[in-house]
């Protein structure tokens, strides 16, 4: 049991843990003034044009399929009796009538 503990504490552990929370702190602290620099630089106006486009294509999404359901609801059953008269057609001229 020491031995195990001992192991999982040793110098070199400890160390390479110390590096990784380094490394992870310094990665963060480099982004996060990439993204202050960028965002002063103009990337408040992207960041809200994407967020506006984004909303106005959900919008758009939306009216297009309630009108578009509006159609189908609409013109649905003459679509329907065309379709039907067309499939009577075509199986007509493959039926053979005396």
């Amino acid at each position: 049991m020491t031995n195990t503990i001992n192991t999982i504490f040793s110098r070199n552990n400890i160390l390479s843990a110390l590096l990784a929370l380094c490394t992870a702190v310094e990665f963060v602290y480099d982004m996060g003034t990439r993204f202050v620099t960028w965002y002063r630089n103009g990337g408040n106006v992207k960041i809200r044009n994407a967020a506006v486009m984004t909303v106005a294509a959900l919008i758009w999404t939306y009216e297009t399929i309630r009108l578009g359901y509006a159609v189908v609801r609409r013109d649905g059953p003459t679509w329907l009796t065309q379709a039907n008269d067309l499939r009577n057609a075509i199986g007509r001229q493959f039926v053979y009538a005396a």
